[in-house]
C-alpha cells in the first residue's frame, strides 16, 4: 500500500482502472466512461453532496475531499457555483475500493439569483446521483451561524424534505477544534438558531452531533481523513440507506403545492378587496410616522 499524496491510501490496481480514476478525479470523463468506474469487480460507489451559503467553504471543502482543485473557489462575495458541478475520486483502503462522487451545488443564499432559480439549480444534484445520496455536507464558517444560514437549513428541509437530515453531516470550516471541543461548543455556546436543528443532526450511537471540524487550507490530509471519518461514521448509522430521488421528488410536490395554497389564497384577497367586499388594512411598522411631502399644498378650506 502507498500513501497518496491526496492523503488517500492506494494499493496496486489495473493500469485502466488507475487512469479511470486520475481522469475521473480532474472531471474529464463523461457519464458512460466514469461508469466504467463503477462496474469495476469490488468496486463500491457512493455521493456526497455539498450545501451552504456562498463563500462558507463548500468548494474548498470539495477539493479537499477529492484532494485536488477540481471546484473552482470564490474569492469575493459572488459565488462561483453558479450550476451544480461534480468530480470523482478512487479511494481504496487494503482490499476495499471506493468510488466518490462529490457534488459542489450553488450556494443556497447566491446573491446573484432568485431563490427560485436557485432551488431549481440546487435540485439537479439528484441527475449526478441516480442512486440516491450517502450524505449530505452542510458547510459552515465556524463560529457564525447566522439568519442566513437558519434560512439556507430551512430552504435545504423545505427543498429536500426533514428525511435528508438523517443523512446529513454539519461541516465546520476553518475550524482546527478537536471533535471534542466542537461537541464541547454546541453545548455551550452555539446560537438558539443552531440549537434548534441540533436534535434532527444526532449521531445515533450517543457521540453527539453528526459534525465535523475542517481546515481546508492545512496541507498535512488531516481534514480529508477527518471528513472521511464523519462520512463513513454516516454510512454505517444508517446501514447503507441513501436519500433517495423518490424523497427529492416528494419533497419538491409538496413545496409545489404549498406555493400554489399561497398563490390561490393571494389571488382570492385581491379578488374580494376589488369586488369591495373585504376591509383594507394598512399595517405600519412601530415607530414609523408618515407625513406628507414637504412640497405638498395645503388643503383647501
Amino acid at each position: 500500500q502507498a500513501l497518496e499524496p491526496s492523503g488517500h491510501i492506494s494499493r496496486p490496481a489495473s493500469p485502466q482502472m488507475d487512469l479511470l480514476a486520475l481522469l475521473a478525479a480532474d472531471g474529464l470523463l463523461n457519464e458512460d466512461a466514469a461508469s466504467c468506474l463503477e462496474e469495476a469487480e469490488g468496486v463500491e460507489r457512493r455521493s456526497v453532496v455539498l450545501v451552504g451559503v456562498t463563500g462558507d467553504g463548500k468548494s474548498s471543502t470539495g477539493n479537499t475531499l477529492c484532494g485536488s482543485n477540481v471546484f473552482k473557489v470564490s474569492s469575493g462575495f459572488k459565488s462561483e457555483t453558479q450550476e451544480v458541478a461534480h468530480a470523482d475520486y478512487k479511494r481504496s483502503e487494503g482490499e476495499r475500493i471506493t468510488l466518490w462522487r462529490v457534488i459542489d451545488t450553488v450556494g443556497l443564499h447566491d446573491t446573484d439569483l432568485t431563490q427560485k432559480e436557485v432551488l431549481d439549480r440546487f435540485s439537479v444534484f439528484a441527475d449526478k446521483a441516480r442512486d440516491g445520496i450517502d450524505c449530505f455536507l452542510f458547510v459552515v464558517r465556524w463560529g457564525r451561524f447566522k439568519p442566513e444560514h437558519d434560512a439556507a437549513m430551512a430552504a435545504f428541509i423545505s427543498n429536500c424534505g426533514e428525511v435528508a437530515l438523517q443523512h446529513t453531516v454539519l461541516v465546520f470550516t476553518h475550524c482546527s477544534a478537536s471533535p471534542e471541543e466542537v461537541q464541547q461548543q454546541f453545548a455551550e455556546s452555539a446560537p438558539a438558531t443552531l440549537r434548534a436543528w441540533l436534535p434532527y443532526l444526532q449521531d445515533g450511537s450517543g457521540a453527539g452531533i453528526r459534525a465535523v471540524g475542517v481546515d481546508n487550507e492545512s496541507p498535512s490530509g488531516a481534514a480529508c481523513e477527518r471528513l472521511h471519518q464523519a462520512l463513513e461514521r454516516l454510512c454505517i448509522a444508517n446501514a447503507g440507506e441513501r436519500y433517495s430521488n423518490e424523497a427529492l421528488v416528494e419533497a419538491r410536490r409538496r413545496q409545489a403545492a404549498v406555493e400554489e395554497a399561497e398563490r390561490s389564497a393571494f389571488h382570492a384577497a385581491v379578488s374580494e378587496w376589488r369586488r369591495g367586499t373585504g376591509p383594507v388594512v394598512i399595517e405600519r411598522e412601530a415607530g414609523v410616522i408618515t407625513r406628507p411631502p414637504m412640497n405638498a399644498e395645503a388643503p383647501a378650506i
